[in-house]
């Protein structure tokens, strides 16, 4: 997820050297032709984050290297975009983008019928409470899993471990049983956001 109104995010569309670190050639002329500069260059970046989260779960050692990686828009539909991001020597992945007024979102798949069954949901954070991002993204998806599978939320963990000094990606437990559900966290400003496939 990408917090438009971020202070760190606004005008990062006119930074030449940060637009040539990230996108290709074609993905720059489009930031720089577009009606909403910034909301572009935020998008191309939300489906090349959510790409690398899917391809490193199958190639864990591949670098994220989104300059080279091509995002390439298919489709618009009603409230969303699809495409794929094609990323050298590995085939590509799928998307559907989600921009709002205020964020974008991105979901992806290595299979494009996969995106059909992704669960996802963007929060606010609370602006009443001091509230650590992560921690609140973690009870919201926890809440969720809950809710889908008609369990009571306390069964449900969400942690990471480290193996060979390196934090894995997130994984749910049920209980003390780790489940095969396959999760994303992410959050930015004032929005977190999570998906996954039951």
């Amino acid at each position: 997820v990408v917090d438009l109104k971020d202070a760190t995010n606004e005008g990062k569309s006119r930074d030449s050297r940060f637009l040539r670190k990230i996108l290709t050639d074609a993905e720059i002329e489009a930031v720089q032709n577009a009606a909403y500069p910034d909301k572009t260059l935020w998008s191309f970046w939300a489906c090349k984050e959510a790409a690398y989260k899917v391809i490193q779960k199958s190639f864990p050692a591949i670098a994220f290297i989104p300059r080279q990686w091509q995002t390439v828009l298919q489709t618009h539909q009603s409230g969303y975009s699809e495409g794929e991001v094609v990323i050298s020597g590995q085939g590509g992945v799928y998307f559907r983008l989600f921009p709002e007024d205020d964020h974008i979102h991105c979901i992806g798949s290595d299979s494009l019928n996969a995106l059909d069954n992704i669960i996802w949901r963007v929060e606010a954070l609370p602006e009443e409470e001091d509230v650590t991002p992560s921690l609140f993204l973690r009870q919201c998806l926890a809440k969720d899993i809950a809710r889908h599978f008609s369990l009571a939320v306390h069964q449900i963990k969400i942690q990471r471990v480290k193996q060979n000094g390196e934090l894995q990606p997130p994984h749910v437990y049920a209980g003390r049983q780790k489940t095969n559900l396959d999760i994303s966290l992410s959050h930015d400003g004032r929005f977190v956001a999570y998906t996954y496939h039951p």
